[in-house]
């Protein structure tokens, strides 16, 4: 091999790795698109739909037999609460039991 093609492969692989190191390399975030900024706004967006469900969520017994679709949303909402304090998760947690949904450890 001569000396050109050296010269021009060398060259080859320069301009190559150029191309790839100017394609990898990091980009810069457009402004107000940054993490912090998406989760204080995502924050906001839930905060008032969280405090108007809070206040509706009722603990006591319930005034009705619960359906199993009930009785799964239930304990869904009221995932904090213990079975032993909490009349409605209670009565949820009795009606998976007796459908076979839940095993009660």
């Amino acid at each position: 091999m001569g000396g050109l093609q050296v010269f021009a492969a060398t060259m080859v692989m320069i301009g190559v790795l150029g191309a790839v190191l100017i394609s990898v390399r990091p980009q810069r975030v457009p402004q107000g698109r940054s993490v912090a900024d998406i989760r204080r706004r995502i924050s906001a967006e839930r905060a008032p739909v969280l405090a108007v469900a809070a206040p509706t969520l009722r603990h006591g017994a319930p005034d009705h037999p619960l359906e199993v679709p009930e009785a799964h949303r239930v304990m869904q909402q009221h995932l904090d609460c213990a079975v032993a304090t909490c009349p409605r998760k209670a009565a949820a947690y009795d009606v998976l039991i007796a459908a076979g949904r839940l095993k009660p450890r």
